[in-house]
């Protein structure tokens, strides 16, 4: 999209640029589950209560459940 010079007119020159708050001015997200927009601050969707905040880091739950099965499994074939 080709930036217009005439919309920075108006702006603060230490704030966001015109092409910046066209790009990231947007202040509302779409949810993943329901599709329906939402304020973008928002951990839970409004409409449907998904949780749409920042996810926890880590190592999912079936996935540490198939390692000790596996670990187990090992230690009874060879004893």
């Amino acid at each position: 999209m080709p930036h217009d010079p005439d919309i920075d007119e108006g702006l603060h020159p230490e704030g966001p640029s015109a092409a910046d708050l066209d790009r990231f001015g947007d202040e509302f997200a779409r949810c993943p589950e329901c599709g329906r927009e939402f304020y973008d601050q928002s951990e839970i969707c409004p409409h449907c209560g998904h949780a749409v905040g920042d996810r926890p880091a880590g190592v999912p739950v079936w996935a540490i459940v198939t390692a000790v099965a596996i670990v187990a499994a090992l230690v009874w074939f060879y004893l």
